[in-house]
């Protein structure tokens, strides 16, 4: 009778490991209820267009000069006092000239610049006040869209969405319009809206996390791996983080390692039955029955509670 009982504990326990063979690679485990508010807010900069460079002014240019005229006369006194004379009474001139001229070109473009003044503050003050009327019209829309995706009424938030420039839309709204991708199995496209997430916002984990469970979904293991480990820079007690990295690793049959992320997962969040369910698995391909039967009995002791 000792010998039956053994051999059925044994094909119970056969089924068991079975079971868990045909499940551990379950796709990784979303987190319901949970979204991420951004308000960052990427504006593109256009360059400032370049205007024509204005050349100095040089104040000498309207200036009448006249050339020095000199006398007929014959005798060497009689030409040269006269030309004496002329010169010294046009460096005269001039030297009085000059003072009132640069008087003058400096009065006027103190004026010019005076009156260039207000225009400017004006102009500055009704760019402003355009900008933020623009950003208060992109946030209604914004707000509106968000109702219309929370329900379900996806095509029209696609629609008010198509309403805000690509560059004023933040982290948040391409990563509203990736999950709306996945829900339409469009995987390219929900690829190319978390990537613009993650410009608009680098530390968005939950963009990072997302586009590692596409890479996941895809088989792309090593660049899942890779999101996953931003996310956990940015988050570093993110449970699901750890836990997606272990269902890698053991589609990559790296034992040890997805262990090692399991157990990191358990720490940071101890009643997530799915944790200890892979990890059972885990230690039953390290060939440690007792550690494996452990964890199951934990799985089962949460999924019943």
């Amino acid at each position: 009778m000792k010998f039956l009982k053994r051999i059925q504990t044994l094909l119970i326990y056969t089924l068991i490991v079975i079971f868990l063979q045909l499940q551990q690679c379950q796709a990784a485990v979303p987190i319901p209820g949970q979204k991420v508010q951004t308000q960052h807010t990427l504006h593109n900069e256009k360059p400032i267009s370049q205007t024509n460079k204005l050349h100095p002014i040089d104040i000498y240019s309207n200036q009448n000069k006249q050339p020095v005229q000199n006398s007929s006369t014959d005798t060497k006194d009689n030409k040269i006092a006269p030309s004496t004379a002329q010169k010294i009474q046009s460096k005269e001139n001039k030297k009085s000239a000059e003072p009132k001229q640069l008087e003058k070109e400096n009065e006027k473009a103190e004026t010019q610049q005076s009156a260039q003044k207000i225009p400017v503050k004006a102009e500055q003050t009704t760019k402003k006040n355009i900008t933020q009327d623009k950003l208060d019209a992109y946030q209604e829309i914004r707000d509106n869209a968000k109702f219309l995706y929370s329900t379900n009424k996806t095509n029209d938030a696609i629609a008010a969405y198509k309403q805000i420039p690509d560059s004023e839309k933040t982290s948040e709204d391409w990563l509203i319009l990736s999950n709306i991708s996945q829900d339409k199995e469009k995987p390219d496209d929900a690829i190319y809206y978390l990537k613009k997430s993650i410009q608009a916002d680098d530390k968005n984990y939950k963009a990072h996390y997302n586009l590692g469970n596409i890479y996941f979904s895809q088989n792309k293991i090593n660049m899942a791996l890779d999101e996953y480990r931003k996310v956990l820079r940015i988050k570093k007690d993110y449970s699901y983080a750890y836990y997606n990295k272990g269902c890698c690793y053991l589609k990559k049959k790296s034992w040890f390692n997805a262990r090692y992320e399991f157990g990191l997962a358990i720490k940071s969040n101890p009643n997530e039955p799915a944790f200890y369910y892979n990890l059972a698995y885990t230690y039953k391909m390290l060939k440690k029955d007792k550690k494996a039967k452990e964890a199951l009995e934990m799985y089962t002791r949460l999924m019943e509670q």
